[in-house]
């Protein structure tokens, strides 16, 4: 695992720079993670581009030995383009547009917005894309964080372009939701409303399968986003990879990872955790996505125990670790001076920076990490139930929470490796499988789970598995899994029929396989019961 960390050449006069270069260079740090931020300085006013400084600090970390990952300033567009063309900036669910000041202000449906930041994109590609100190992309930064939804009319539109893709016709549209509960019935596909708060004296929600489409369309904004940045990348890059820093789930998990890194070559995520277990499992899900090494793009280098996490994720596939970051801000709304970063706002080398010395020396002679090994237990992500849990009128559910502390806590602390899966295709080699809070229906996984279970392989489902469709509709006719793999010969879903508070529901042997039914309200307790059981 090679280290590096984020850097922000534009915070500082010109003189500092080889000044910090060399203090990174000395903690066995070569690599640094830059301009993500620093568009309105690439671009100070529209079409004048000012490379010169970046062109010198990219020149002296080469100097110190100190290659580059060159990051999209795309996340926070300038003032001026925003007062040039106010449709950039996205519309918050009470119809008030996300104002200048912070970072994110955009709209991915703004054909203004996109245009220009594939031009920088475009143009950074052109100036720096062969350069021989820049080894890799980053795209933008945490797509879908501080913005998730969008509910502009650029948006708007965009939606009814979506569904009518998605379903051909208004009237597929109406049969499929349902519409017609509450007289709800569309005869064009532009009448259909952004799930935007009703705003009704007595609190009202819109219709389930609208909430879900419009959260599977936001995620698939941001990942056409980032395709069309990857793409206007290629021509000039070569083979130098590309990635993102992915944003962990516990804050939103509104963004499909597996649509996000389909087109790049890494998986890379920020962690802020002082979790072991937590940690772990954002590894697993990493490597987990496309099945390799991932980066870690930021890790807070303010933890009281680095040495302890560096080891979690490396001993997890983790081949490039980025910290966040060199020093505290001084300004601006991360502003901070009492917790010191790898060094303190006056320069000088925190606890941490001994650790990262320490660590560069005893890994110095070590090759990237190039494959990883695959474990025999996996445990499966689905992001479209986890958004119907998000979004449910009075069954709300945590899921990613659910996941993390309910489930794969206890995996961890047994010390079961565990590979995150997020297909059906991901599930050959496994011997194990674990699949909580499942219940948005898939056809193409059901067949897989039997097959998987028939040829041997053990399978933990939760109570609510495959209980809507995947218009966020609920079944009327329990799925033949049930039959096949837990003898289940009762006209009803298990969740109806079986009282809250018996976890195991059943425990069926099929052919050389085994499949165990769990109750969808098993606590963190009864899981860690569930998961000694599977284990032993």
């Amino acid at each position: 695992m090679k280290l590096g960390i984020a850097y922000y050449p534009e915070h500082e006069q010109p003189e500092q720079w080889d000044i910090d270069y060399s203090k990174l260079a000395a903690a066995g740090i070569r690599s640094v993670r830059i301009a993500e931020f620093a568009w309105t300085l690439l671009e100070p006013r529209d079409g004048q581009f000012e490379w010169g400084w970046l062109d010198v600090a990219i020149e002296r970390a080469a100097a110190h030995g100190i290659n580059v990952v060159l990051c999209t300033p795309t996340a926070c567009p300038p003032v001026w383009l925003v007062e040039k063309h106010p449709d950039v900036l996205p519309v918050n669910k009470q119809g008030k547009a996300v104002g200048f000041g912070a970072r994110q202000h955009r709209s991915y449906s703004s054909d203004h917005y996109v245009l220009h930041a594939l031009r920088i994109v475009n143009r950074m590609a052109e100036r720096y894309g062969d350069h021989p100190n820049v080894v890799a992309w980053q795209l933008d930064n945490e797509f879908g964080g501080e913005t998730k939804y969008d509910f502009s009319d650029g948006a708007r539109h965009a939606f009814h372009r979506w569904a009518e893709e998605r379903y051909g016709t208004v009237e597929a549209l109406n049969e499929r939701w349902g519409t017609a509960f509450w007289s709800q019935r569309y005869e064009r596909f532009d009448q259909i409303p952004l799930p935007a708060p009703i705003g009704a004296d007595v609190h009202m929600w819109h219709h389930p399968s609208l909430e879900l489409d419009f959260a599977r369309f936001s995620s698939d904004s941001m990942a056409r986003f980032a395709r069309l940045q990857a793409a206007a990348l290629r021509p000039y890059i070569g083979e130098k990879p590309i990635t993102t820093n992915a944003f962990m789930f516990c804050w939103g998990d509104n963004l499909n990872w597996t649509d996000l890194f389909a087109g790049l070559d890494v998986v890379g995520m920020d962690i802020y955790s002082n979790k072991p277990h937590e940690i772990a499992f954002y590894a697993d899900a990493c490597r987990g996505v496309l099945g390799k090494p991932f980066w870690m793009m930021e890790y807070g280098t303010g933890t009281t125990e680095l040495e302890r996490d560096m080891r979690i994720v490396r001993e997890r596939g983790c081949s490039r670790f980025y910290l966040f970051k060199m020093k505290p801000f001084p300004w601006g709304q991360e502003q901070g001076g009492g917790k010191p970063e790898l060094v303190t706002l006056t320069g000088e080398p925190s606890r941490n920076y001994e650790v990262v010395r320490a660590y560069a020396a005893k890994h110095a002679d070590e090759a990237e990490l190039k494959e990883t090994k695959r474990a025999s237990v996996g445990l499966y992500y689905h992001f479209d139930s986890s958004w119907s849990y998000q979004l449910a009128v009075a069954d709300r559910i945590s899921y990613p929470d659910y996941i993390v502390h309910n489930v794969y806590r206890h995996l961890y602390e047994a010390g079961v490796s565990t590979d995150v899966v997020y297909t059906a295709d991901q599930l050959e080699g496994l011997e194990t499988l674990i699949i909580p809070l499942h219940q948005i229906y898939d056809a193409g996984l059901e067949e897989r789970l039997i097959a998987f279970v028939q040829a041997g392989g053990k399978l933990i489902v939760t109570s609510d598995l495959f209980r809507k469709n995947g218009d966020n509709v609920y079944l009327r006719t329990v799925p033949r899994l049930f039959f096949e793999l837990l003898d289940w010969r009762e006209n009803n879903f298990p969740g109806d029929a079986v009282a809250e508070g018996s976890v195991l529901i059943r425990r069926h042997k099929t052919s050389k396989g085994e499949t165990w039914l769990v109750h969808r309200s098993a606590t963190e307790e009864q899981w860690k019961d569930v998961i000694t059981g599977i284990i032993e």
